[in-house]
């Protein structure tokens, strides 16, 4: 009898249990579905990507937008990254090869950084491209940042055609191709 009571109490904490988790989770969620939200699925799932602005390592905005015309390389990365390390160099290259017909922009993931590392990243590795300070996390959230580097590669109309992650000249360019074929 003991042995049943127990069962049945058990059982009782655990329905009680998933039913409190279930009740607590819907509402975090209710009325997430609000089109800034669609807008960052949509961005990660290959859709138009969010124009955003930033400040530069000189302290002046930048905006990133597809009403620029040009097609995109957008590079997150952060100092303390291997992976970023890495594939400075091979960027400082494809920015100087390809900078007049695509727009070459690093985004550095400060919140996982320091202002200071990152500057310093950037004099030891001669970045040349422009590097934008996502000081608060919410250009690499909208871009769901969960991996550096994170590269996307979107074509000129805003589509986001690509998403990869450590690159290399080499495994770039057939992306880079592509984008100055959607650029024309």
């Amino acid at each position: 009898m003991k042995m049943k009571l127990l069962y049945t109490v058990s059982g009782l904490l655990v329905v009680a249990w998933l039913g409190a988790t279930a009740w607590i989770v819907f509402q975090f969620v209710e009325g997430r579905e609000t089109p800034e939200v669609l807008e960052q699925v949509n961005t990660v799932y290959g859709g138009e990507m969010t124009d955003f602005t930033l400040e530069d390592q000189f302290g002046e905005p930048m905006d990133v937008s597809i009403a620029s015309g040009k097609p995109k390389l957008i590079n997150f990365w952060t100092s303390w990254c291997p992976g970023c390390q890495d594939e400075a160099d091979d960027l400082n290259r494809i920015y100087e090869e390809y900078k007049d017909e695509i727009e070459i922009i690093s985004v550095n993931v400060t919140t996982s950084d320091t202002m200071e590392d990152a500057m310093d990243f950037i004099e030891e590795y001669d970045v040349q491209m422009p590097v934008l300070f996502d000081l608060d996390g919410e250009v690499s959230g909208i871009y769901d940042i969960t991996s550096i580097p994170t590269n996307y590669f979107v074509r000129a109309d805003g589509t986001i055609e690509h998403i990869t992650y450590e690159l290399t000249e080499d495994n770039a360019e057939p992306f880079l191709q592509e984008l100055l074929e959607s650029g024309r």
